[in-house]
């Protein structure tokens, strides 16, 4: 069973709570979570799934339906001042958020996670490490499942060397997972099929497992680097050190612009050292890393009979011919048509 707390003023969890705080306060700017904002425990909280009914409002976190592997959280209500603030300890298992309404962060020892409205995090662990999670002032609505590996191991059966192989490594115990993104169709689709249960329908405890499988058949596979898992599966992880993990990312999401500052955020890191730690270890800056992988993924378009230039050029990210050219020659020495006819 899963074992959650709400780290209440004045007590021993309260202390290390401020301390953690200090240590969120560098990761994000006063700007990012709005002027004047605080991050500090409310006063006078209950347990999650009590009402909480002091000047902070009432934010509640409350399991309402428990299944053999799989129990699902519903967290709702109003805060007026930052600090609404629970505490689990994971191991062998994943949570998944899915924050339809109201901001907050998911923080554990390594990873820092700000979620907005639309947003989705999953974080997992297997060395019993202590997750906290809080929430910012305003209306909250949030879907929340747990999720067990040996549950998900089971329905895998014998399809389980088909799973991304970082995921597969994690179901067997070897690494960590720490991600946060927009929701796509995927988390959309199953927060809105759970939003609207108590858990008490006739056959509930069917339609959530039917429900997390679906969801878990579209992150949990994936064959090319456009499908839909592709983010969250590179997400999985054994404890990658920041400039591996950013070059990854780039190879994943190569057609897509590079965001610096969320790349730093999912290396763990921010911006400016990553570009540092990158450019130091490699020679290479970040961009410079990004036009090579482009380029290389180009040659092996290029190597098809009858590959159009202008159609290798929108795959690998970019909009102008003449800058893929560009690219292009000063990585391989060639212009894209002199590469094809070779």
């Amino acid at each position: 069973m899963v074992a959650v707390s709400f780290i209440s003023p004045g007590g021993s969890e309260f202390a290390r709570g401020t301390a953690f705080q200090t240590k969120l306060e560098p990761w994000f700017g006063a700007d990012e979570i709005g002027a004047g904002s605080q991050m500090r425990p409310g006063r006078n909280k209950a347990l999650p799934g009590v009402p909480a009914g002091d000047m902070n409002g009432g934010v509640e976190l409350k399991r309402w339906i428990d299944l053999s592997g799989v129990s699902c959280w519903r967290l709702g209500g109003r805060s007026v001042h930052a600090g609404s603030t629970w505490q689990t300890r994971v191991s062998g298992e994943i949570w998944l958020w899915l924050n339809g309404g109201g901001e907050g962060v998911i923080w554990g020892a390594e990873d820092r996670m700000y979620l907005r409205p639309g947003m989705y995090a999953i974080f997992g662990e297997d060395t019993e490490e202590k997750w906290r999670w809080t929430r910012l002032p305003g209306d909250h609505q949030a879907e929340v499942l747990v999720i067990s590996r040996s549950w998900i191991a089971r329905r895998l059966g014998g399809t389980s060397q088909h799973v991304h192989p970082r995921f597969s490594q994690w179901l067997t115990g070897g690494g960590k997972l720490a991600f946060a993104g927009l929701m796509s169709g995927p988390e959309k689709e199953l927060m809105e099929g759970l939003q609207w249960m108590t858990g008490s329908e006739p056959g509930a405890s069917l339609r959530v497992e039917a429900r997390v499988l679906e969801w878990a058949a579209v992150r949990l596979f994936r064959t090319g680097r456009s499908d839909a898992g592709a983010g969250f599966c590179h997400a999985i992880r054994s404890r990658t050190d920041p400039v591996k993990r950013a070059l990854a990312v780039m190879e994943e999401r190569l057609a897509e612009p590079m965001d610096l500052k969320t790349l730093g955020r999912e290396c763990g890191v921010s911006p400016t050292h990553l570009s540092r730690m990158v450019k130091q270890r490699t020679g290479r800056t970040l961009r410079e890393h990004l036009r090579r992988i482009r380029v290389a993924h180009a040659c092996e378009l290029l190597s098809v009979s009858g590959t159009r230039v202008t159609e290798v050029a929108l795959d690998v990210g970019y909009q102008s011919l003449s800058h893929f050219a560009k690219a292009f020659r000063e990585e391989t020495g060639k212009s894209p048509g002199e590469w094809a006819r070779r």
